[in-house]
């Protein structure tokens, strides 16, 4: 394996948490692998922002396209990673229901309480 792709798992998990990782092979391993060589390799590299700046990216993105497993995943790398505090994305979340709507905001805040719940009881 490459240091590029290796950086890119690194990066994979710190981002999506080990489930989360985890889940990208499960899935499917060509696609997951893409991912990380596409995504996290290439993108998540760039150094014009920091991580944390882009897990807010993410989350927003997340939060407003609906994609609620893959958001669960975010919200689980960054607080298992230290990047944001459950405050910090409750807030993310709490921003993006001017731009989404009461619906999909309680959607997002769902994916965050089943998650907080799922880390509390591993």
């Amino acid at each position: 394996m490459s240091s590029q792709h290796d950086k890119g798992r690194e990066l994979a998990e710190l981002h999506l948490g080990k489930a989360g990782l985890d889940s990208l092979d499960q899935f499917s391993p060509e696609l997951g692998d893409y991912v990380i060589r596409h995504g996290f390799s290439d993108m998540y590299t760039n150094e014009a922002l920091d991580q944390r700046a882009r897990k807010i990216a993410t989350l927003a993105s997340l939060v407003t396209s609906g994609n609620q497993p893959q958001l669960g995943w975010h919200i689980r790398g960054a607080l298992e990673n230290n990047m944001l505090s459950v405050d910090e994305i409750r807030e993310i979340i709490v921003q993006m229901t001017i731009y989404i709507g009461y619906p999909a905001a309680f959607n997002a805040m769902r994916t965050m309480n089943e998650t907080l719940k799922s880390m509390e009881t591993e």
